[in-house]
């Protein structure tokens, strides 16, 4: 019986470290892509200095990838401009459809479901 006891109670400790690391995940990883959206030169900084720490940049290296990557960077914010109407009208057009054939009841759990996934696909 002892060993019962021993055996549930790391059983339990287990599934609960496990449990609380997913919920913690999942948390740290809405916030970091939600973060990303709003702010995307922080992924544009957090990847130059990636790249100088790994690749041990000497500093006229390091002048040229951070002006590689402004470049990109600009040239990615001016495609997000121009396509995300867009992307938006699509995501409309998709959201009434789906609308149209769900009942009242199910309407209301997905209009509940966009609220808590609308920091993830648009823009702020």
């Amino acid at each position: 019986m002892k060993t019962f006891k021993a055996v549930l109670l790391l059983s339990l400790i287990f599934v609960a470290g496990f449990a609380g690391g997913v919920v913690t995940t999942r948390v740290w990883t809405r916030h970091v892509i939600a973060t990303v959206a709003a702010h995307p030169e922080m992924l544009r900084l957090r990847i130059e200095r990636e790249l100088v720490w790994r690749l041990r940049l000497d500093p006229r290296q390091r002048r040229e990838v951070h002006e590689i990557l402004a470049e990109s960077h600009e040239r990615l914010r001016n495609l997000r401009q121009e396509f995300q109407p867009q992307l938006t009208a699509v995501m409309q057009d998709t959201r009434r459809k789906i609308d149209a054939v769900l009942t009242p009841e199910q309407r209301d759990r997905l209009d509940r479901l966009a609220k808590e996934a609308r920091p993830l696909w648009l823009p702020r």
